[in-house]
C-alpha cells in the first residue's frame, strides 16, 4: 500500500480561455520573494502558473507537441476543480438537512422518553 503524500504539490499548467486544463506538470514550490518574476496566487489544487491558449493548435494533425504525457496530471486538475464546483455546496446543503432531520430526531426521542416516563408511574 502506498503512503499518503504529505506535502503540496504545486503545477505549471497550460489551459485553454474556459479554464480547461490540457497538460500540467509538477514545479517546485514558488519563491514567496517579492523578485519572484513568477509569484503569483496559488489556488486550492496547487497551480502555480497558468498558461492560457486559445488550443487552436491541437486541431493540426501535423503537430508533435500534442503527445499527451501529462495527460493524468491534467485530469486529476479538472476532476478536482469539477468536485468543488458542483459536488461539495450539493453536499454543504445536504449535511444542512442531515442536521435538521437530527434535531428533529432528537425532540421526537424526548417526547417518547418523556411519555414513557409518565406512563411508568
Amino acid at each position: 500500500m502506498r503512503i499518503p503524500r504529505r506535502r503540496q504539490m504545486y503545477y505549471t499548467v497550460i489551459m485553454l480561455h474556459d479554464g480547461t486544463v490540457l497538460a500540467a506538470r509538477p514545479i517546485r514550490k514558488p519563491s514567496q520573494r517579492p523578485s519572484n518574476p513568477l509569484r503569483r496566487k496559488i489556488d486550492p489544487d496547487g497551480v502555480a502558473v497558468e498558461w492560457a491558449e486559445s488550443g487552436r493548435d491541437l486541431a493540426d494533425i501535423h503537430n508533435d507537441g500534442r503527445t499527451r504525457f501529462q495527460d493524468i496530471i491534467a485530469v486529476n486538475l479538472n476532476t478536482r476543480r469539477a468536485v468543488r464546483d458542483l459536488v461539495l455546496p450539493r453536499m454543504a446543503g445536504l449535511q444542512a438537512e442531515v442536521l435538521g432531520l437530527r434535531e428533529q430526531l432528537g425532540r421526537l426521542e424526548k417526547l417518547l422518553l418523556g411519555d414513557s416516563a409518565t406512563a411508568a408511574r
